[in-house]
């Protein structure tokens, strides 16, 4: 075998996180799927494989939300991080939870849905309303992160602050529409708006990060983790989707969640965009910026992937200055800097370079 081949112990010991992760979210989902009272409205054969499937998709897309979060606060920095994505993500997350709680706890909402559609009943889950009020939480709280760790000269954009501004304010108007005619306009109605709201949101939430990688030539800053798990739980969510719909014979399962569908489409796409952002276009670019680090080292999900410092006085992070940083012409070593300006980056040391990039 080659000795460049890594043999399986060694990734083992490697991935061992993720590996961990992997299967504490399968106990876990099987587990609640099994234990969790049926849904009646099911054939009994299908009932808790689909119950499995959505608890599945709960899990993988509610725990992509701390890969990133926890990096942010190991390493007190937001470099690489498009304030963008995360303002586009809160706003669109609110709206989905007030989404599936009417949907899910409101029986007003229901018969209005089962009017609309042939007497059929929505396809909202419990684990649909704790993922997105999860969802919601974690996007605040790292939306707060933007503002309080290192930044460099990253801020939300203009043209991102004016959209978020007129669809707060067109759901204003559409929320006051019911109020004083809800003949006319049925809550439901306002409902939808939200979904298609969230809907527009994810297809273009992800897009400012991109760019940024792209800029930057660069995927470091930018949690890959996240990006994997964020995969699974669209791939378990759209499958849960489609064999309820398959199991029903019912496409108005898909056609009157079409959020739900959407949202699971448009993230894995763009999850396989990222993919190939990190593990190909930009992988010799990260090894060059890790190898060009000697003081760099990178913090995990894992406690214990985390090396401290040996010296009282050995900076725990690398520093760059932000002229030094990735630019839009291409990559930059890091050099010397003041310690009044700099972007803190975290990069990972040579023995974790194989498992990043």
């Amino acid at each position: 075998m080659d000795s460049n081949t890594p043999s399986r112990s060694s990734f083992v010991a490697t991935h061992k996180v993720e590996l961990g992760t992997a299967a504490i979210i399968t106990v876990l989902g099987v587990g609640l799927g099994l234990a969790l009272p049926e849904d009646q409205s099911m054939p009994h054969r299908f009932n808790r494989i689909i119950t499995i499937s959505g608890w599945l998709y709960f899990l993988t897309w509610s725990l992509s939300f701390y890969p990133q979060f926890l990096l942010n606060w190991r390493t007190t920095s937001v470099v690489g991080l498009s304030f963008d994505y995360v303002s586009l993500n809160m706003m669109g997350f609110i709206g989905y939870s007030i989404f599936n709680i009417a949907f899910y706890f409101d029986s007003s909402v229901q018969e209005q849905y089962r009017q609309k559609h042939h007497g059929h009943s929505n396809a909202v889950h419990l684990n649909d309303v704790f993922f997105a009020v999860h969802a919601a939480v974690l996007a605040g709280f790292t939306l707060i992160q933007c503002f309080i760790y290192e930044r460099g000269d990253q801020r939300v954009s203009k043209l991102c602050a004016s959209a978020i501004a007129l669809t707060v304010s067109l759901s204003c108007v559409s929320f006051l529409l019911v109020v004083f005619d809800s003949r006319k306009f049925p809550f439901l109605m306002f409902l939808y708006w939200l979904s298609w709201v969230k809907m527009g949101v994810t297809f273009f939430k992800y897009m400012p990060q991109v760019w940024l990688n792209y800029k930057r030539q660069s995927t470091l800053g930018w949690n890959i983790n996240q990006v994997l798990l964020d995969f699974s739980g669209g791939f378990f969510s759209v499958t849960q989707l489609c064999m309820e719909a398959f199991v029903k014979e019912d496409l108005s399962a898909i056609a009157g969640d079409p959020v739900k569908f959407g949202l699971g489409l448009v993230s894995v796409t763009f999850d396989i965009i990222f993919m190939i952002q990190h593990y190909s276009m930009y992988r010799e670019n990260n090894a060059k910026l890790i190898e060009e680090a000697p003081k760099a080292r990178y913090t995990m999900v894992s406690p214990d992937q985390s090396r401290q410092c040996s010296q009282q006085d050995e900076q725990p992070l690398l520093t760059a200055s932000a002229s030094n940083s990735v630019s839009e012409e291409g990559l930059s070593g890091p050099q010397p800097s003041k310690t009044n300006s700099i972007d803190t980056v975290a990069l990972p040391t040579s023995r974790d370079q194989d498992h990043v990039v």
